[in-house]
């Protein structure tokens, strides 16, 4: 089931493939037409999880013995003796470990290089790694070890449809990890150039856009699409490596609690779009505000030091973003996270992109989320409540005198 491909082969049993299953006890059917959603399907939200076995054979960081993610400290380590499970793809031939044990089986399916289209989201065939042009600053590959199923025979699917019960679906979607061409380590940020942050950024919204157009051929519509970065193995990251990755929903049963609560938290504004007028605080959260971006400390923090930011622009999707726009993120992320490191906040962090998902006709602004680890309570873990130490307006005074040097 590698690649997300599920063939008579490979199938074991309804309970042995990627699985999405909806909580009982916090999941609700959407029954209003306030969001547009076609009438064909059932559709619900609530607390979901991604079942996937094929997510535990996936590769994490490095072989036992060779150096750790943690301590990967590129002022001692050269960048360039690092081997990670990315590099035989992105210098198409079979990369070694010291000990002589090869690096991946030289396959891959690759969605974009940069912002060129290459193989199919929704192709069937892994084909032998080419090595990727210097010139090349991210690649957009299909996640090998997905948490949905990306390509189903009709008689599994219809056959998984008649036994599993309403709560469980077959968990149907395309997995994207967008990677840069040369290895840059992820928790050093201050070292990724900024052209190689924009040709990640600009690799994921050119797979989007070229996932989204596949899949409305094949009669997919109502999508949820989520990019986001995990920097650090504390926040789910898994590689060493700078990369980003992409979730988008093909199960087209509904959505989460919290983006309901986006959704509609943004459908009654109205015309009087909250990030469009609020000034956070009298201006007293604001970090960093630049001719694109407004960054600035969320006043209801998930974690201490949470930093949210929005296009200045009231555009609902990722990718909508423009080039000028992804450009002046990568500089004030590179900013932002710099400034971070400086007043000491945890280097595991996650970066969350908030979009309204395609063929829902509501009023979003995207907006996403800068996370810092930190280790939460059973209260906390109780309710959708965070308990911080930290007053947001103090926090932004802090990045912001380390912004300023």
């Amino acid at each position: 089931m590698e690649w997300g491909i599920i063939t008579k082969e490979n199938f074991k049993s309804a309970y042995d493939v990627p699985i999405k299953r909806w909580d009982p006890l916090s999941t609700v059917s959407i029954t209003t037409k306030d969001f547009g959603l076609r009438k064909e399907r059932v559709r619900y939200y609530g607390h979901y999880s991604y079942i996937s076995p094929i997510r535990g054979e996936r590769p994490k960081g490095f072989k036992s013995g060779e150096i750790s993610y943690e301590h990967l400290d590129c002022t001692e380590y050269p960048i360039d003796e690092v081997k990670d499970i990315f590099m035989s793809i992105s210098e198409g031939k079979k990369i070694y470990y010291n000990d002589g044990t090869p690096i991946g089986d030289g396959f891959t399916i690759i969605v974009t290089e940069d912002e060129k289209r290459r193989d199919s989201p929704f192709s069937k065939t892994p084909h032998k790694i080419e090595r990727i042009p210097d010139s090349c600053k991210a690649i957009t590959l299909i996640n090998r070890y997905p948490s949905m199923a990306r390509i189903v025979s009709s008689e599994i699917k219809t056959s998984m449809e008649e036994i599993l019960p309403a709560h469980i679906k077959l968990a149907q979607g395309i997995n994207l990890v967008t990677i840069s061409r040369h290895f840059y380590p992820s928790l050093c940020f201050n070292l990724i150039p900024e052209n190689v942050l924009l040709g990640i950024l600009l690799s994921m919204k050119a797979a989007i856009l070229y996932t989204i157009e596949e899949a409305i051929e094949r009669d997919y519509y109502d999508i949820p699409v989520s990019p986001f970065f995990n920097i650090g193995t504390k926040v789910g990251g898994s590689q060493p490596r700078i990369h980003g990755q992409i979730y988008i929903d093909l199960t087209m049963d509904g959505h989460g609690l919290r983006l309901e609560g986006y959704l509609r938290a943004f459908k009654e504004m109205g015309d009087n779009c909250h990030l469009c007028e609020t000034t956070h605080g009298d201006s007293d959260r604001i970090i960093l505000k630049t001719k694109y971006w407004t960054f600035y400390t969320t006043g209801s923090p998930v974690r201490n030091y949470h930093i949210r930011f929005h296009p200045n622009e009231h555009i609902r999707r990722f990718s909508q973003l423009n080039v000028n726009q992804l450009l002046d993120l990568a500089k004030s992320l590179k900013m932002i996270f710099v400034a971070l490191d400086n007043i000491e906040i945890d280097k595991n962090r996650n970066i969350l992109f908030n979009c309204c998902p395609y063929g829902y006709d509501a009023n979003f602004h995207l907006f996403g989320d800068i996370i810092p680890h930190e280790i939460i309570g059973g209260a906390e873990m109780g309710d959708d409540m965070r308990v911080a130490r930290k007053l947001p307006h103090e926090a932004a005074d802090e990045i912001r005198r380390a912004i300023s040097g």
